[in-house]
């Protein structure tokens, strides 16, 4: 037996809402600009127009819903599955800080602190799922540094480069003549890049067009039974972060409006699955390799939204998102997805010249996620639920 818990996650792992002025429109304009530092997440050109010196720092909590309901479960060992159903995800919290400096009028400087890549799942280890599932645990933290240059009145360009760390924890139990909790951990470290332009081609039209470059993984960790050393073995396999391309546009209109709009591709499409890498243990002293293959389509996010601006110093901001999925639910691993509809809206209020904030809340409506899952763990057949609710304030300092 393999003693390896696979990686698998509740869909994709891309989690682009890391900037509480851009969820306000759920994301619709983001990559031509969102008028504070935060823009540069999308768009490395984003901070060309930005005047003076800005720090942008936000808060936001992410509250899910999701459970998984079995209709099928069965597992490897003797014990008979029940059926049941099980809450998967918790409560979560996540900062972003974003700075842009004047080097000169038309040269800028970015630094952006972001997690582009996240997902948790905590389940019950006595529900029906738990040969496939107990606990999945993706964090990145990613720093980037850019260059942003105003190369003429209407186009602007810009490039960076981003240093990224990427911790995963995969647990699900193993029969071994006995369950156990099965564990996978490991960590890497990866570079990338991103680089990006906005045109204005006439006053109140700005578009905005962004890359953010592929980064391949190869993580390295330990994997075994919790609480039991003769299991315990090194393990190793890739995993890569899919390259994206965003479109998005600003339209001033009458009356302080300004219609926004985005596109955005996600090549999930090269994620084909794991090969983990499996060193000797002392109780099975040999190399093993387990291999999971997927199957995932590309993402692509379509949005539009709206600003209202009454006066100087205030911003409304409304948006709606569609989303689909990347994959239906696998044979091999579970990994079920679905599309989904984000509703966003916001408001931001310019104290002075020297600070402002903002407030956002959104809400994301997912389709029911169907899941047909068999392997040597056992077979495991449901539909996944899943509601999120996502809050947050910002605030953007500038001298």
């Amino acid at each position: 037996m393999l003693l390896a818990a696979s990686p698998v996650f509740a869909g994709g792992f891309y989690a682009p809402y890391q900037s509480a002025t851009a969820n306000a429109t759920a994301l619709a304009g983001a990559t031509a600009g969102t008028g504070d530092p935060s823009g540069l997440f999308f768009n490395p050109a984003a901070n060309a127009s930005l005047q003076g010196h800005q720090v942008y720092i936000d808060a936001k909590a992410f509250l899910p819903d999701l459970s998984l309901n079995a209709t099928t479960a069965t597992g490897p060992g003797p014990t008979p599955v029940p059926n049941s159903a099980t809450d998967l995800a918790g409560d979560a919290f996540a900062p972003n800080v974003y700075a842009s400096f004047s080097i000169t009028d038309k040269l800028k400087l970015g630094l952006a602190f972001s997690g582009p890549f996240a997902a948790e799942i905590d389940a019950d280890p006595t529900w029906s799922g738990r040969y496939q599932l107990t606990k999945t645990d993706i964090k990145t933290y990613a720093g980037t540094v850019s260059l942003a240059y105003q190369l003429t009145q209407t186009l602007a360009v810009g490039g960076g480069v981003t240093v990224e760390y990427f911790d995963g924890v995969f647990e699900r139990v193993e029969f071994v003549g006995f369950d156990g909790i099965g564990y996978l951990e490991g960590d890497d470290v990866e570079l990338g890049f991103n680089a990006g332009l906005i045109w204005t081609p006439h006053d109140g039209t700005t578009i905005g067009l962004a890359y953010r470059s592929q980064m391949d993984h190869d993580f390295s960790g330990m994997a075994g039974i919790r609480g039991n050393a003769l299991f315990d073995r090194t393990a190793g396999y890739d995993l890569t972060m899919p390259q994206i391309v965003s479109l998005g546009i600003r339209q001033e209109l009458h009356d302080g409006w300004t219609l926004l709009g985005e596109i955005e591709w996600q090549d999930f499409s090269t994620f084909t699955g794991f090969d983990i890498a499996l060193g000797p243990s002392t109780i099975d002293p040999v190399n093993r390799q387990d291999v999971r293959p997927q199957d995932w389509n590309d993402s692509w996010i379509f949005a539009i939204g709206a600003e209202y601006r009454p006066n100087e110093k205030s911003t409304w901001r409304f948006g709606v998102q569609y989303d689909t999925a990347v994959s239906d639910g696998g044979g091999n691993t579970l990994s079920p997805d679905a599309d989904r509809i984000m509703v966003g809206f916001g408001y931001e209020r310019m104290v002075n010249d020297h600070f402002k904030w903002s407030a956002f809340y959104a809400h994301v409506f997912y389709d029911d996620a169907q899941i047909s899952v068999t392997n040597g763990q056992g077979t495991l057949i449901g539909s996944m639920e899943t509601d999120l609710d996502m809050f947050g304030v910002s605030g953007t300092f500038t001298w």
